[in-house]
């Protein structure tokens, strides 16, 4: 009989991170729990942590911390789903390298960049493979950093069958009877809510507001404040956020860069009609399925907003339009292409991983 695959997973963030990468990352370990092909460990340092996981995710894996990789022969695969490489390890090993945004956008602040660029580099020297979620974000690794060379994958992610039409659940009290446009994720500067924040002021009315999911930073709020766009910010469960998905006039992806987007992705998917930038990974990811302007054009901007909330026609082209993106999806393929790689490098098949030696 074939010995199960032994496969390590860096799991230290999962008790943090329960959006984006988090939700991937939750997405492959449960596949692989569920799968007796693998027999899984996950990896973390802290006490507090190993805690955590066993809350969520049981009793169907083993626990150890991060120096048991360092052993040969300890385990077949390591994986790293985190956008970097926090430890290092004998085994092959595959590293989920999402955006290269700490080189391209650094953090202002020494330590703190240090912080988020070292896990990256390291994972440039030393994975076996690199796993991306888009032409573009390949193109932007390669173009940054030359050891990571013959070593790039694409694997795309897809929104979840969670994501999905229906109705029934209560919307914000701030926004019931409203019609909105819906921000989500806009902190950082490529997210880019001034272009949204513009078009808005110039072209709504009196029952409509802008919603924001997770937060402006404090230059965007001033802009808010200057410019009289009534706008309400909300920090939503992934249930609240399905809701508001479900509901919006338009949901609006201004940003000048993403590695891949899944908000487009989880919007369309819940009947959404979405703009989006024409930069960055968008036009792949959207695949014909939203409303693609340049990121910097606030008169377009300002002119499709009001066309998606004043013509129920045009929304409903752009709706269908979206929902047939998301059905040409394989919406369990980010979970079987991680995994899938995973089995190659254990394997050690050999034109597979020669190739990232």
């Amino acid at each position: 009989m074939r010995r199960a695959l032994r496969l390590a997973i860096d799991a230290a963030n999962f008790p943090r991170d329960r959006r984006g990468m988090g939700r991937l990352a939750r997405e492959v370990l449960w596949a692989a729990l569920a799968d007796p092909a693998f027999e899984v460990t996950l990896i973390a340092a802290k006490r507090s942590d190993a805690r955590a996981l066993r809350a969520e995710f049981g009793e169907g894996y083993r626990a150890a911390g991060p120096f048991s990789a360092r052993k040969r022969g300890a385990y077949d695969a390591v994986w790293f789903p985190w956008n970097g490489m926090r430890f290092h390890c004998a085994a092959p090993s595959l590293v989920t390298l999402h955006d290269v945004f700490a080189f391209s956008e650094p953090h202002p602040q020494r330590i703190a960049r240090r912080r988020e660029q070292a896990p990256i580099l390291r994972a440039a020297r030393e994975a076996t493979c690199l796993a991306t979620d888009s032409s573009w974000s390949r193109e932007q690794i390669l173009a940054t950093f030359v050891a990571a060379s013959g070593k790039v994958e694409i694997v795309a992610p897809a929104p979840g069958t969670y994501w999905s039409p229906g109705s029934g659940d209560a919307l914000p009290p701030q926004v019931e009877a409203q019609r909105y446009v819906l921000l989500v994720g806009a902190r950082e500067k490529r997210k880019n809510a001034r272009t949204l924040i513009a078009a808005c002021a110039g072209t709504q009315r009196a029952d409509e507001s802008l919603v924001i999911v997770g937060g402006l930073g404090p230059d965007d709020r001033a802009l808010v404040v200057r410019s009289g766009v009534r706008a309400g910010e909300i920090a939503a469960s992934d249930r609240m956020l399905r809701t508001l998905y479900r509901n919006a006039g338009v949901v609006a992806v201004p940003s000048t860069a993403e590695g891949f987007g899944l908000v487009p992705l989880e919007a369309m998917a819940c009947g959404a009609p979405v703009i989006a930038s024409d930069s960055s990974a968008l036009p792949e990811t959207t695949g014909g399925g939203a409303l693609l302007l340049d990121p910097y054009d606030v008169p377009r901007w300002a002119q499709a907003l009001r066309l998606l909330l004043d013509d129920p026609l045009c929304a409903e082209e752009l709706r269908a339009r979206g929902f047939a993106r998301v059905a040409a999806l394989d919406r369990d393929g980010f979970a079987r292409g991680t995994l899938g790689l995973l089995r190659r490098l254990a394997s050690r098949d050999e034109n597979f991983v020669d190739r990232f030696a």
